[in-house]
């Protein structure tokens, strides 16, 4: 096991492997701890001793459930658990950049109403901070494929029906400022 773990790193590593097991399947349920101590690997009864304190938080805060079933014990992620990876997984998001661009620019557009303005704002942020150019306050563009990252944004903010996906070969007027941005040629 890994000397030192930062405060909740246990928990998150936890965490995401479940979801990882699980992914697509809308129960997810793991047989006991065996299953969690493989993860880490521990050496001794101190990293055991670690390791169930982290599944007891988790646990505590309804983040996991335990119970029984047939004699033998199960690990189930809650929905509030589920919401805790798709935060980790929106922290941690990031676009992917090719070796040679295509010409193909990438836009994303949207018109989400006031009543919805933090999660317009929020996605904003996120597409700056994901690396998405912003040309006007509710258009950005990236020069490579990303729909898979921008799908899984507007869905954790939840505005989806309210964003547009668009490749386009020219933008006139604002070619050469993007491709300089990207460093293209």
């Amino acid at each position: 096991m890994k000397k030192k773990y930062s405060k909740g790193e246990i928990a998150k590593i936890i965490l995401i492997s479940m979801a990882i097991i699980g992914m697509g399947i809308t129960f997810i349920a793991l047989p006991g701890t065996a299953y969690i101590f493989q993860l880490f690997k521990p050496k001794n009864g101190q990293d055991k001793h670690r390791i169930r304190q982290s599944l007891h938080g988790l646990e505590k805060n309804n983040f996991v459930r335990r119970y029984n079933k047939n004699g033998q014990e199960f690990i189930e992620l809650t929905s509030k658990g589920k919401q805790k990876v798709y935060k980790y997984q929106i922290d941690e998001i990031s676009l992917k950049k090719k070796k040679k661009w295509d010409g193909e620019w990438v836009l994303i557009a949207f018109d989400i109403p006031e009543n919805k303005k933090g999660a317009r704002n929020a996605l904003s942020r996120k597409l700056k901070e994901i690396g998405c150019y912003p040309l006007q306050k509710s258009l950005f563009a990236y020069p490579y494929e990303c729909k898979e990252e921008i799908d899984f944004v507007t869905n954790y903010f939840k505005v989806s029906k309210y964003v547009y996906y668009m490749k386009v070969r020219d933008i006139e007027g604002g070619d050469g400022k993007l491709k300089k941005h990207f460093n293209l040629r």
